[in-house]
């Protein structure tokens, strides 16, 4: 679906004029950015995966004197990082050890002041940790999980959404959101706040499974 065809399912829903079209637009955005960001899993205690239409590929130079630089951001050549940085490689096309938590990194290195080839590394609050220290600039290959690109023109689709969930996922979430709001206080609050809620979480259910196992936690049965 696009875009021009969320709005108006959404509109033909709501029938509340108050909610223009430059508003549903933005909501509609900020559910994309929501769902590939992780939400609560219908499976267990963790967050939903990461969306395999927005995994890319980027690069970041190293600094020689610092074991961290910034994430990528959107305003160069490469696309912003969201979550889960997934492989590392080296200029020469080597792996490089990525840490299974920050934690265990620092653990192993708590000063963060090792000069020399990078053997491991890590993301953390938006940064890109290493160690060592290389003594000049290495740009070293990235995998990750980009931010969703916000939807503007009337042709324009959800980014990273599979094709079968746009309406599930998006109008309904979009319409819970709304009726938290037009309900709040009301006498019979929550029948169209439950209703689309429920709706939208049978999405997120569907698309939790859609997703390849290999992105998902493992879950014993």
């Amino acid at each position: 679906m696009n875009l021009e065809t969320l709005v108006n399912e959404v509109a033909l829903i709501l029938q509340d004029s108050s909610f223009t079209e430059a508003n549903i637009i933005t909501r509609l955005n900020e559910a994309q950015l929501e769902i590939a960001g992780g939400m609560p899993s219908n499976l267990g205690s963790w967050l939903t995966p990461p969306l395999p239409g927005l995994l890319t590929i980027g690069k970041v130079d190293t600094a020689t004197d610092a074991a961290y630089v910034a994430m990528p951001d959107g305003t160069g050549v490469y696309a912003d990082f969201q979550r889960d940085l997934q492989f590392v490689a080296s200029s020469d096309g080597v792996e490089i050890d990525l840490a299974d938590s920050f934690r265990s990194f620092v653990e192993t290195y708590p000063l963060l002041d090792k000069s020399g080839q990078i053997t491991e590394c890590c993301e953390f609050g938006n940064k890109f940790y290493y160690q060592g220290i290389p003594t000049t600039s290495e740009e070293v290959t990235i995998h990750y999980y980009r931010f969703p690109t916000d939807m503007a023109d009337d042709a324009d689709e959800p980014d990273g959404i599979p094709k079968h969930l746009h309406r599930a996922l998006l109008v309904n979430h979009v319409c819970w959101k709304i009726y938290e709001l037009i309900e709040d206080g009301t006498e019979e609050a929550g029948a169209n706040t439950k209703k689309y809620l429920d709706l939208f979480l049978a999405a997120m259910y569907k698309l939790e499974l859609f997703i390849p196992y290999e992105n998902r936690p493992f879950i014993s049965m």
